[in-house]
């Protein structure tokens, strides 16, 4: 990710500045400078808050970084354009914040565009967008912070902490949480196994107690056996099946036995009480047939009567069909005669309707007229509660049209008098303008001349400055050339033996006169004290104090002579001429003038706006007023010309007295029209009565006749069936007839007894075969024997069945304790991979870390190496950042010591130097970047953002640090550094200089 451009709104001391990154080189190095204070880190804020919504340290919240001096209904806002591969995006970003005048916060607000051509939007939602946001770079907040942009004091806390924040940190760049997670489940995995493993255990010892012994002690003892004892179970098993086996046939062959003896005692039982059944059946069919023979002369009479009654149905039903005749043709006489009498009353009935029809009709001119008079009015007496209405408010109608009329002729008056007043006049917006121009000028031309005042007195202010540091910078040149002098004085010979007193005097002592010299390997002619070593020292000091001297005031002239070099940059940026325009007092005067100008215009401009909207307005609601006076007018018609139309038509101007005359019209109408058609239907009614009734004596006189005939018949078909069967009169005949209704009884009697008869007969032969002169036995004796036997069947089965179910139970169990031992041993054998490797990643093993625990070390480690490449560099190959081998439970062995090359060992990383431990934080915080963007992949690093830290450095550290940075910006990456460190200035040609004039910052890019 590159930056390209940034803008500011509201946030921090920026109220509006935008930063042009694009002026930054590919491969250039860039120092971001300014005062304490200024908003230098801010910058570093508002890419992380665009990007994130957060502050590039965690120690600042979202509500920190919005400006004190921002419109209270302004938001916050950070534009941010970069470049991702080849990619534009732009990020546009709002923090939440309170408006002015409300209570509740307006919620903060994201864009993300990509350019296309043109910029298209992305995401446009907060939450999405982040997602967006993150899914695009592949980091997160703080895997960014460690990335693109180390904040102050952020890498240099990394390398101090302990392995409990370190842990966080790594974790939260690597995601190592998802190791964690990894061995929580397994340990979770391995709990519900052996969980499980336990609950079979259980399972299998509950069956193993719950198999049946069958009371055999040698099972009883079996099962003493633990249950844990897999293999002696499974070799015990068996023994059971085949015991319980044993017992179930010798209980089959019991059973048995009983089966056969008790079929025996049932068999001679059931075959007495048979025989005793049968004796007894033989003696009561007996007796019963004797009582039956004592019936048989009735039964001969019945028998006579049936065939008497056979013989005179047909006469019977001949005696019926005449009496039928009789009774009908009697019926049919006292129809005749009613039928007679209601004719003569219908013909006197329909004579008199006839009458009072012809009276009737005589009425029919005056109901003519009433009928007109309905048929006209008939549409006015439906609309009568209109009609009342319109007579109830005519009078209003008329009324408030007078008063509409009136409203509008008054607002016409009103009208004309504010055009009159408006006299054509335009808003002169024009005029306006060109003074607002004009302010505008003077304003930016007393603002330069206001601000060339303050440069005039910034520019004295370095004028005298610059004047005493030349001052003193010759004040120091006279005393290093005093200096210089002095040291030319002193005496330099053997100045160079100062530090070898001890070695000439132990030469002196193994040496003689006549010896060969060990130095030079001449002759020795003296041995003698001929130097003085105590002035030699002398001479050293002063020679070393006089450099120390010139040391010191050779440093201080370089800080003056930098410091006069800033200065004369700083006086090169100024226009002499510029300095000079600082009278702006007429142009405040021709302000004022042109203000008073542009105030009288403005309120001439507010009344003709005021004079055109009251026109617009009255003219709005004239034309209101006049459709509505319109609307009144048709409506005052209408009604009018309604009430003309009800008085013409019904000629009547009283609505009541015209619905009493219309409602008696109708009811006159009403009442006649219903007497005519009641006469009418009454003459229909009476004619169509009359004409059955005459139809109705011809077809009686007719049947009459057919009666008669047929009675006739009937009697000689009654004499000629009596002659046939042998009656000599009408009372034996009915004698006969009367028992007809017995027939059935009679016949049910003859067969009954028939049936009985003949039933007896078999039933006594067939007991008499069956009974054979066979001995009865004793029957209670019987079955004495017969439920003895069947009590000794009951207990063997029961025995029999008790043992079934034992021996089923046994199979079920032994069944389920072959299961549960094969899934045991099946299981163990898999899972025991498992523990072992759920132990291991839980810190169970020798080096007492957890699988995460782990996983950071290797990460540090890796960290570690990356960083000492760029360590050993900077400190001469002194340092190496190395991790702390010792461990415990929990996250232990992420601490950092240092070795030191020197007194080859290991120290404490606090031991380090203020400028050792930047050097170690930097190399660090390095060594984190690229092993995050190595394991993140894909991650795009064009640019780096460094602050502060370089104070504490000396000269020669500071240019291997720079060096270093130096070795970044030439792989390719924009790289940014806030320092107040001047050497930087010198070595860095870019400068992006952040300054502040009061409450408000601005950025400008400088190229030394």
């Amino acid at each position: 990710m590159r930056p390209l451009t940034l803008k500011l709104t509201n946030f921090g001391p920026f109220l509006d500045e935008t930063i042009d990154f694009q002026q930054v080189n590919n491969d250039q190095l860039f120092l971001i400078s300014g005062k304490t204070g200024s908003g230098k880190t801010m910058i570093f804020d508002a890419i992380v808050f665009a990007l994130f919504g957060e502050a590039s340290t965690k120690d600042r919240n979202e509500g920190d970084l919005r400006s004190h001096f921002a419109d209270g209904k302004s938001p916050m806002v950070v534009e941010f354009e970069f470049k991702l591969r080849d990619s534009i995006y732009k990020i546009n970003r709002q923090g939440a914040f309170v408006k002015e005048g409300n209570k509740n916060k307006t919620l903060g607000q994201l864009s993300i565009y990509q350019l296309e051509d043109t910029f298209e939007l992305r995401e446009s939602k907060v939450n999405a967008g982040n997602q967006f946001i993150r899914t695009l770079l592949g980091v997160n907040s703080e895997q960014f912070r460690q990335l693109f942009i180390l904040p102050q004091g952020e890498f240099k806390r990394f390398l101090l902490s302990k392995s409990i924040e370190k842990q966080e940190i790594l974790r939260t760049l690597f995601n190592s949480q998802r190791f964690e997670e990894i061995q929580k489940l397994l340990n979770d995995d391995v709990k519900e196994v052996r969980a499980n493993i336990e609950k079979r255990y259980h399972t299998l010892e509950t069956d193993w107690m719950d198999l049946e012994t069958f009371d055999e002690t040698l099972l009883n003892e079996y099962k003493e056996v633990s249950s844990r004892q897999t293999d002696k179970i499974k070799a015990l098993i068996p023994q059971f099946k085949s015991i319980g086996q044993s017992i179930q046939n010798d209980l089959l062959a019991a059973e048995k036995r009983r089966i056969e003896k008790f079929e025996q005692a049932e068999n001679l039982l059931n075959r007495n009480l048979k025989l005793q059944d049968a004796i007894t059946s033989l003696e009561e069919n007996k007796q019963k047939q004797e009582a039956l023979l004592s019936n048989q002369s009735y039964i001969k009479n019945q028998i006579k009567l049936l065939n008497e009654i056979n013989e005179v149905r047909p006469l019977s039903n001949l005696l019926d069909s005449k009496e039928k005749l009789l009774k009908k043709h009697k019926e049919i006489e006292k129809d005749k005669t009613k039928t007679i009498t209601s004719v003569s009353n219908l013909q006197e009935q329909l004579e008199d309707c006839e009458k009072q029809l012809a009276k009737h009709k005589d009425l029919s001119e005056t109901i003519d007229k009433s009928k007109t008079f309905i048929e006209n009015c008939k549409i006015f007496y439906k609309k009568i509660d209109k009609y009342k209405k319109l007579y109830q408010q005519i009078e209003n109608l008329k009324n408030t049209y007078a008063e509409f009329k009136s409203q509008y002729e008054k607002q016409k008056q009103q009208l004309n008098q504010y055009i009159e007043k408006l006299n054509d006049r335009e808003p002169d917006y024009k005029r306006n303008e060109q003074l607002n121009e004009k302010i505008h000028q003077l304003d930016n031309e007393i603002k330069i001349k206001k601000q060339n005042e303050l440069n005039k007195k910034e520019y004295q202010t370095l004028q005298k400055r610059q004047s005493d540091i030349t001052t003193k910078n010759e004040h120091i040149k006279s005393e290093i050339n005093t200096l210089d002098d002095k040291y030319k004085t002193i005496d330099k010979t053997n100045i160079d033996l100062n530090n070898k007193q001890d070695m000439i005097i132990k030469l002196q002592s193994v040496l003689s006169k006549g010896d060969k010299c060990p130095l030079c390997g001449n002759e020795i002619h003296e041995i003698e004290h001929h130097i003085d070593f105590d002035e030699l020292t002398k001479r050293h000091d002063q020679l070393n104090n006089i450099e120390q001297q010139r040391l010191k005031l050779k440093e201080q002239k370089i800080k003056y002579d930098s410091e006069l070099q800033h200065i004369l940059e700083q006086l090169h940026k100024f226009n002499l001429d510029e300095l000079e325009k600082i009278n702006y007092t007429e142009l405040e005067l021709t302000k004022d003038n042109l203000l008073k100008e542009k105030r009288l215009i403005e309120e001439e401009n507010k009344e003709i706006r005021n004079l055109k909207e009251k026109i617009l307005s009255l003219r709005q609601k004239s034309h209101e007023l006049e459709l509505d006076l319109k609307t009144k007018q048709f409506k005052l018609d209408e009604s009018t010309q309604m009430i003309n139309d009800f008085e013409n038509t019904t000629q009547y101007k009283d609505v009541n007295k015209f619905m009493t005359a219309y409602d008696k019209s109708l009811e006159k109408v009403n009442e006649y029209q219903k007497k005519y058609e009641w006469l009418v239907q009454q003459i229909q009614k009476y004619n169509n009565e009359l004409s059955l009734e005459m139809n109705n004596k011809a077809h009686l006189e007719d049947t009459i006749k057919s009666l008669q005939k047929d009675i006739k018949e009937a009697n000689h078909k009654i004499d000629h069936e009596m002659n046939r069967i042998g009656f000599t009169s009408l009372k034996d005949v009915e004698h006969t007839i009367n028992e007809i209704p017995n027939k059935a009884k009679i016949e049910a009697e003859i067969n009954k007894f028939n049936q009985e008869k003949q039933q007896f007969e078999i039933i006594i032969n067939q007991l008499q075969a069956e009974i054979n002169n066979q001995e009865l036995r004793d029957i209670s004796q019987l079955k004495k024997d017969f439920e003895q036997e069947k009590i000794q069947l009951d207990q063997a089965k029961s025995l029999l069945s008790q043992h079934n179910y034992k021996l089923e139970f046994n199979n079920k169990k032994i069944d389920n304790i072959y299961a549960v031992i094969n899934h045991l041993e099946k299981e163990l054998q898999e899972q025991q991979e498992v523990f072992q490797l759920a132990e291991v990643l839980s810190g169970k093993n020798e080096q007492k870390l957890t699988l995460e625990n782990f996983v950071l070390i290797y990460y540090l480690e890796r960290i570690l190496a990356h960083a000492n490449q760029r360590l050993s560099l900077m400190t001469g190959e002194r340092y190496q950042l190395v991790r702390r081998e010792q461990t415990s439970k929990g996250y232990s062995g992420l601490e950092i010591d240092v070795f030191d090359s020197h007194s080859n060992k290991k120290r404490h990383i606090t031991s380090l130097s203020g400028g050792e431990t930047f050097q170690a934080s930097l190399a660090l915080a390095l060594g984190l970047s690229e092993v995050v963007q190595q394991e993140s992949g894909g991650i795009a690093l064009d640019s780096m953002f460094i602050d502060e830290g370089f104070g504490t450095l000396d000269q020669e550290t500071l240019e291997t640090a720079l060096d270093t940075l130096l070795s970044l910006k030439s792989s390719g990456r924009m790289v940014g550094i806030i320092s107040h460190v001047s050497e930087l200035k010198q070595r860095i040609p870019l400068i992006l200089e952040v300054q502040t004039e009061q409450y408000q910052s601005t950025t400008n890019f400088i190229k030394q």
